[in-house]
């Protein structure tokens, strides 16, 4: 009987952990992370200021788990993708092009995420969790490297998908979604040496005939 208590406590504190974390994220998407307050947040979440500083020791770390959540969902959708496309190049290919529409249609709290991210702190956050992505994908297909180092690459690819969305959210790069895709794949894939054909026939595997 109490170790049944305890699981049911457990549930209830993750589900105002996630209600408080909706509630910021509508919040921070609609007025700005700078301009809401954590009273605000509370109200939002229909509890108390005092439950929200029990979850989060300040607005930053609600930002950070709004954040993660977001980060969460886009690597939901790009595991999904590359579990539908064949392993090599293509794979590769799906998921870039899967990242660059989940980040796409979730513009408005990407665009919060990534001009907080300025935030050194907050930007690693960003940073970690995608190298982290490149990361195990290389670990998982070497051969796709062509012999550079996983890390570096991993870094640079970070780097680049970072501010051209960065950009694209902000409305400084306007691009549609399908060009904005074809470029980051055709970019990346030219910077493991991958040859133009293999890249195009990549593109054509997971796309089809839309570019």
């Amino acid at each position: 009987m109490p170790y049944r208590v305890t699981e049911r406590g457990e549930k209830r504190r993750e589900e105002r952990h996630a209600t408080i974390v909706a509630a910021a994220r509508r919040l921070f998407a609609t007025q700005g992370y700078e301009a809401t307050s954590m009273q605000e947040v509370a109200a939002e979440a229909g509890t108390s200021i005092g439950n929200c500083y029990f979850y989060f020791r300040n607005k930053e770390d609600v930002l950070r788990a709004v954040i993660e959540e977001v980060n969460g969902e886009i690597g939901r959708e790009i595991d999904m993708a590359i579990a539908q496309a064949p392993i090599g190049p293509a794979r590769l290919a799906a998921a870039i092009d899967a990242g660059v529409r989940a980040l796409l249609s979730r513009s408005t709290v990407m665009r919060l995420v990534l001009a907080e991210a300025a935030n050194p702190a907050l930007r690693d956050t960003v940073s970690s969790i995608y190298v982290d992505r490149v990361q195990r994908f290389f670990t998982a297909a070497p051969e796709l490297l062509n012999g550079l180092d996983r890390d570096l690459v991993a870094q640079a690819w970070e780097g680049a998908l970072f501010n051209i969305m960065q950009a694209t959210v902000a409305g400084t790069v306007k691009a549609e979604v399908e060009m904005l895709s074809a470029f980051l794949i055709r970019w990346n894939m030219r910077a493991l040496g991958l040859s133009e054909e293999t890249i195009e026939q990549a593109i054509i595997e997971i796309r089809g005939d839309r570019l």
